[in-house]
């Protein structure tokens, strides 16, 4: 499929998140083969975050990495997950309806609603390929972290080690999405915006050009997926 223009993006991205919300988690767990977990796991835990602390999940959809750095916060920190598709986030809202320590918000990811050293540690999981502007959402993350804190993105990697895994993405993935999500279109845009997504070595020379240190690639899922990790420096 043709991807959208920068400036057809946002639009694009938020309806057909939200046509596809109350089925994202299934599906998810179905073209992952259940891996996508795994991944997640470990990006919370390179966040690093501690009892009584306070983290940012951007491009939070439906709110499947809030459960995972809730234990690491306790019962006295808080964690934030910002999306913007209301969908997405109802489903969100809903698995969370009895947690007091969770906020969802509504919002752009490129213009984040937080005042400057908000949290203590920020992620983007499978959501960067989605904005349009790739520099400007890791300077807001960055922005809103505190010194000292991890600056994470975890998505999908335009190269990769496995066999078939490009066969798989573009024929066999958006026909489980038809399949099972009516929506084919849907994962066609995934495969599509996977293949022109920006290399690991890519995003990790802009979040060093952004001024964070320590910045290291983690490959994942034999290099289907990588893990960028960066330090907010003084």
């Amino acid at each position: 499929m043709t991807l959208p223009r920068l400036e057809e993006k946002p639009v694009f991205v938020q309806r057909l998140f939200n046509r596809i919300a109350t089925r994202y988690d299934a599906l998810n767990n179905i073209i992952s083969f259940g891996m996508h977990w795994g991944w997640k796991r470990h990006a919370v835990a390179s966040l690093q975050l501690k009892n009584a602390e306070h983290g940012l999940d951007v491009c939070t959809g439906t709110g499947d990495l809030l459960g995972l750095m809730l234990p690491n916060v306790g019962e006295a920190g808080q964690v934030t997950g910002l999306d913007f598709s209301e969908q997405m986030l109802a489903v969100a809202k809903d698995r969370y309806k009895n947690a007091s320590n969770v906020t969802l918000v509504q919002g752009d990811a490129m213009h984040l609603p937080f005042a400057n050293d908000t949290f203590h540690a920020s992620i983007i999981s499978f959501g960067l390929r989605n904005v349009a502007d790739i520099r400007q959402t890791i300077a807001e993350m960055m922005r809103c972290t505190q010194v000292g804190g991890r600056v994470i993105n975890l998505d999908t990697a335009p190269i990769t080690s496995l066999p078939c895994f490009s066969w798989y993405f573009k024929h066999v993935m958006p026909r489980f999405g038809e399949l099972l999500a009516g929506d084919k279109e849907a994962y066609q845009y995934l495969q599509a915006s996977t293949e022109a997504f920006e290399s690991p070595e890519r995003l990790k020379a802009v979040f060093e050009s952004l001024g964070l240190v320590d910045v290291r690639i983690e490959r994942l899922g034999f290099g289907s997926v990588a893990m960028i990790v960066g330090v907010k420096a003084l």
